[in-house]
């Protein structure tokens, strides 16, 4: 945008968001598609790639020349004033911010996948938070869901040998809750711990305190 007046011109340059996104996508690693951030590597003619997949190149995948431990100074310096979009945009996510939070936004962001919430390591299902409750039910089948404020957590056979699960999904304030009642041996002795996990964002968990 540019003004006169009198005897003085001045001249602004103004980015639109358009072209904001065709500055982020400057650093986009020709390897991996992922956004390559600060501190930045190049390749002996310039050419950039993310530090994961640097390591595993033994040349540079757009001019074949040698990479090397170069830093670009210049393009750390540029990614100071772009705003990223988060990893997660595909799936939904409408956030930009700077290169130094991204990392802390996308490990809460509502749009990563979610693991499934059942305690153990035996469910590897990964999938969006609207969809937790879904597979909850089509897999997990024999976890009962009680309707309701208040509600009675009965657990039996406390005599099995070793660490145990109890697990139970509570419905009320229109959220789902899943209840865990856990078992631990320790030293001949038995030890009971209780964990209520809402199936929800991260935001929504900080609406709620359970007594």
């Amino acid at each position: 945008m540019s003004h006169f007046s009198g005897d003085h011109f001045t001249s602004r340059a103004m980015a639109s968001p358009g072209s904001l996104a065709d500055l982020a996508s400057l650093f986009e690693c020709p390897v991996c598609f992922h956004y390559i951030l600060p501190p930045i590597q190049q390749c002996e003619n310039g050419h950039l790639a993310c530090p994961t997949c640097t390591p595993i190149l033994t040349s540079c995948l757009i001019c074949r020349g040698q990479i090397g431990n170069i830093r670009n100074l210049a393009m750390d310096k540029v990614a100071s004033t772009v705003l990223f979009p988060c990893k997660y945009t595909p799936s939904g996510c409408t956030v930009t911010l700077p290169h130094t939070e991204k990392t802390d936004h996308e490990g809460s962001c509502e749009f990563r996948p979610y693991s499934c919430p059942c305690p153990g390591s035996s469910c590897r299902w990964q999938g969006s938070l609207e969809h937790v409750l879904s597979h909850l039910h089509r897999v997990h089948k024999s976890i009962t869901t009680l309707q309701g404020e208040d509600i009675i957590f009965l657990a039996t056979d406390f005599n099995l040998p070793g660490s145990v699960d109890w697990v139970m999904m509570q419905s009320c304030f229109r959220h789902h809750f899943m209840l865990i009642l856990e078992k631990q041996e320790n030293g001949g002795f038995q030890q009971f711990f209780a964990i209520v996990q809402l199936i929800g964002s991260r935001k929504q968990a900080e609406r709620f305190a359970y007594r």
